[in-house]
């Protein structure tokens, strides 16, 4: 390795694998990483979902209650009381049947 300063003979050492990125090489390696992690996250948070989503997507057979939701309403004012009795009396009427 004659005629090579000492830089020049680290760098033949090394190879291409040292020192021969510039900023757009280290900055485009960053993106990578991170698109390749979130991948990786959203796929295991994919795998371990709560199974009330896999109930959502399967059809969820469980009988809904409607009633807080209901009164709910009311108390935030987006009823009148009228509209109220009215639908709570349908509600208690459709799960009798």
């Amino acid at each position: 390795m004659r005629g090579l300063t000492s830089g020049s003979r680290q760098l033949a050492l090394a190879g291409p694998w040292c020192g021969q990125w510039d900023v757009g090489g280290w900055v485009l390696m960053g993106l990578f990483w991170v698109s390749f992690l979130g991948l990786v996250l959203w796929a295991v948070s994919r795998l371990f979902a709560p199974a009330r989503l896999a109930d959502a997507l399967n059809g969820d057979k469980r009988e809904v209650d409607d009633a807080p939701d209901l009164d709910l309403r009311l108390a935030r004012g987006h009823l009148q009381v009228s509209e109220y009795l009215t639908l709570r009396e349908e509600l208690i009427s459709s799960k009798r049947h």
